[in-house]
């Protein structure tokens, strides 16, 4: 019985108890008869029409109550999460061993999405850095940002494996290098989750969004890149990985040799100049290309060769943090040349706007090239 239905019969009980007439309001209601009945031909005195009232009024005051109290448990669940979700990231990132990390859970505590400046988060703090910030590691661990040692890390540090974690926000990017001497150039709107150092048998670092690496060579430790469509396996090599959420994977290889394996366990070997296409978590394609093309972005440009607009325009929309759109006609076109990722979204647009003949809209954020 829900609580509408607690107050008619209540109001119901009422008027017995007050001798009302009770013709219109019995007849209307489906247990206006029953009670009717009851009421009519069982003695009035073995009745109190107050108790029942006054019990009917405790009882909907009971479920108010438990309703208030379940509000406040899911709302005192949803704050616990949040607080977990902070606490789990720190105990994660001090764990001791480099096989138990666990990069996906790390992953989703923060977004490169919702911080404004390059970020770098340690189990101890929270840093904002410059754009184009060199984060350099040492072999003990030590780290310093374009060359200046961060205070905290001039304590000894523990002998113990702690993980950092980079954010790189909309229109900027950085730059790591690891202490094994690994490199890394980090594109806009990515993360990657590292130790500061590395111990064990294995080298394993976790990725997303877009990553160029240039692996240092040791072949008694191979390095791994986790995601959260497949693994890639190396000794030394450089390659490129783009995965970024809600888009297809491609790694494509420069130099040297990688192993990929995707959420089915299939595996595919990569040979130079190679692109696997990886979807839904399966290897799809593997095809020669011009690396060029997918690699430009390491030096703040975009080469165009004979790329749809459309293509164009999906790239600019996540390095650029901002939705682009454009009508069907206008994004089958070709474009060829090169854009400079270091001027603003405005400037990069009326560049393309000089070769194809489009009109450019604005609405609130999101920008339209029409016909």
């Amino acid at each position: 019985m829900n609580l509408k239905e607690y107050f008619r019969l209540a109001g119901l009980f009422g008027k017995l108890n007050s001798q009302e007439k009770l013709g219109d309001d019995f007849t209307t209601t489906p247990e206006g008869e029953t009670l009717r009945f009851f009421w009519e031909s069982c003695k009035q005195e073995k009745i109190d029409a107050s108790s029942i009232i006054e019990k009917t009024r405790l009882k909907i005051r009971k479920d108010v109550t438990r309703r208030r109290r379940n509000y406040f448990l899911i709302t005192s669940a949803s704050i616990a999460a949040s607080i977990l979700i902070c606490i789990s990231t720190i105990y994660f990132l001090n764990q001791t061993t480099n096989d138990n990390i666990d990069f996906q859970t790390i992953a989703k505590g923060m977004d490169s999405q919702t911080v404004d400046e390059v970020t770098l988060i340690t189990a101890k703090e929270q840093l904002n850095l410059d754009e184009d910030a060199f984060i350099k590691y040492s072999k003990e661990g030590k780290v310093a940002v374009n060359s200046q040692v961060l205070k905290e890390e001039e304590e000894k540090v523990k002998d113990e494996q702690e993980y950092n974690q980079l954010l790189v926000p909309p229109g900027k990017r950085a730059r790591i290098e690891l202490s094994d001497g690994t490199r890394l150039i980090v594109n806009s709107q990515s993360k990657v989750i590292y130790p500061r150092r590395f111990k064990g048998d294995i080298r394993k670092i976790y990725a997303q969004g877009e990553v160029f690496l240039e692996v240092a060579h040791d072949k008694k430790h191979p390095f791994i890149v986790e995601s959260e469509d497949f693994n890639l396996r190396v000794l030394g090599t450089k390659f490129n990985i783009s995965n970024y959420k809600g888009s297809a994977t491609n790694i494509v290889l420069v130099e040297g040799a990688v192993e990929v394996t995707d959420r089915n366990e299939k595996k595919a070997q990569l040979a130079p100049r190679d692109l696997l296409n990886i979807a839904g978590g399966a290897i799809t394609g593997q095809k020669q290309v011009d690396v060029a093309e997918y690699i430009s972005w390491v030096d703040g440009i975009m080469l165009l060769n004979g790329n749809d607009l459309s293509q164009i325009i999906q790239k600019l929309s996540i390095y650029y943090g901002i939705s682009i759109q454009c009508d069907p006609f206008v994004g089958s076109e070709k474009v060829y040349g090169k854009l400079d990722l270091k001027d603003d979204i405005d400037e990069v647009i009326e560049c393309i706007r000089q070769t194809l003949p489009f009109t450019i809209e604005k609405r609130d954020t999101s920008i339209y090239l029409n016909k």
